[in-house]
């Protein structure tokens, strides 16, 4: 039996109550009234295909937040210490591919990659690029071929000495995501009008039409599915917003193929404490990837001796056997695992070919780090779903109605026209992973 969300058993149903026009201010969704009026009733919202929403990823790791601004920006200072990858060396003359950034007396850490690790002193500069450096065991270096350089090592200083001329600066960098103005329309017969169904809540009378419910529940939808997988346009278009896949996909990391084994989620453990602080991750994942770590975790227990317990399924009294991990904790890390309905929808990345394309986990980190906002370090949450609006206005979500029950206009018909304007902010993108379902990047 599929239960229609046009007549909720149990809700309050009225007439159109006398004096109350149906505008856009006491229009409410089906759903939002039974989230906050009559929770009791969420299990007889069925639809046969579900009811479409998909909006679960925003709400559960995003902060709600504003702007004023066409774009949003913030800065990140990179690692504290400068590595130079791949110097050549000849004799005592460095040349980096890289900027050294280092200045006469500082101490590196030189090594070939092969037998040798070398302390040298730099006596030089000659360019951005080559520096002239001492070993400080005496002698030739005799490096077997190009050496990576630990540049922020150290200095040695005889007593009553200058120090150094040249002082370190740190030059942040410069991220911005841009503003996208997201539509949507319904429009209704003035003779089908009175279609619209009434119920009474603490707040005073609400309106609400299944059609226009529906085409709102696509519209939350459309904002989603921008804020995650939107690929900002070329110049010369409406550009729009980086999603965060997009931003990922730039700045963080990408992994080929499904997690399938205990050594690769290591893997990530390892990637996760390289790339910065956090130590705890939620994974969104579709059903193949669940169904792997639940493989995974399945079969970690026969790997030790006595180990009965590790790896065991948590079972209550009721359930014959519960086949699902929740999290787990690996070489420090803890992962936490759950399903991405949006994953396996037919119509969206559940599509066939879509499913060969298309992500099959996108692991996101819990809790805040910090960035820096108009010259200050300020705490931030690792991503942000930002509206624009200032004290006066807010484009959250703007529903304008046209017609009988709003602005006048000659068409017989009442349209309902719907506007959103937002962006997102991702902090930290190195501390995010995208993993495709397939061989995706090269």
């Amino acid at each position: 039996m599929a239960l229609l969300d046009t007549n909720l058993s149990g809700v309050a149903v009225i007439d159109q109550p006398g004096g109350v026009n149906a505008t856009a201010a006491n229009f409410i969704d089906p759903y939002d009234y039974a989230m906050i009026y009559q929770p009791e009733l969420i299990p007889q919202l069925h639809m046969a295909n579900g009811l479409g929403k998909i909006t679960g990823f925003m709400r559960l790791t995003g902060t709600d937040g504003s702007y004023a601004a066409d774009q949003v920006q913030h800065a990140e200072e990179f690692r504290l210490h400068n590595i130079l990858k791949d110097v050549a060396v000849v004799g005592t003359t460095f040349t980096s591919p890289t900027a050294h950034n280092l200045r006469p007396g500082d101490v590196i850490k030189v090594s070939d990659g092969l037998t040798i690790e070398r302390q040298a002193t730099v006596e030089s500069i000659t360019t951005t690029l080559q520096f002239e450096a001492s070993n400080d065991a005496g002698g030739a270096f005799g490096f077997g071929g190009n050496v990576d350089v630990i540049a922020d090592f150290s200095n040695s200083w005889e007593k009553e000495t200058e120090n150094f001329t040249t002082p370190r600066r740190w030059s942040p960098e410069i991220y911005k995501n841009y503003s996208q103005i997201i539509k949507e329309v319904y429009r209704i017969p003035g003779s089908d009008m009175l279609q619209d169904m009434w119920v009474q809540t603490n707040d005073g009378p609400r309106w609400f039409n299944h059609e226009l419910m529906r085409t709102s529940a696509l519209f939350d939808n459309k904002i989603e599915l921008t804020n995650i997988f939107f690929e900002r346009k070329a110049a010369g278009n409406a550009r729009g917003m980086k999603g965060v896949v997009s931003q990922v996909e730039e700045r963080g990391n990408l992994v080929n193929e499904y997690i399938t084994t205990i050594d690769e989620l290591s893997g990530i453990s390892k990637r996760a404490k390289q790339q910065g602080t956090c130590r705890e991750f939620t994974v969104w994942s579709d059903h193949q990837q669940m169904a792997n770590f639940r493989v995974m975790m399945a079969g970690v227990n026969a790997g030790y001796v006595n180990g009965a317990h590790y790896g065991a399924f948590s079972n209550s009294k009721d359930m014959a056997l519960k086949l699902d991990f929740s999290s787990v904790l690996v070489d420090g890390v803890t992962f936490h695992f759950t399903p991405w309905a949006l994953l396996e929808d037919p119509t969206l990345m559940g599509n066939e070919k879509f499913g060969a394309t298309g992500i099959g986990a996108l692991i996101v980190p819990s809790g805040g780090t910090y960035a820096q906002e108009n010259g200050n370090t300020v705490s931030k949450p690792y991503l942000s779903i930002l509206y624009r609006q200032d004290g006066n206005y807010s484009r959250r979500k703007e529903i304008k109605l046209f017609g009988p029950k709003g602005t006048a206009q000659s068409l017989d018909a009442q349209t309902t026209e719907m506007l959103t304007e937002c962006t997102n902010q991702l902090v930290g993108a190195n501390n995010f992973f995208v993993v495709r379902r397939g061989v995706f990047y090269s």
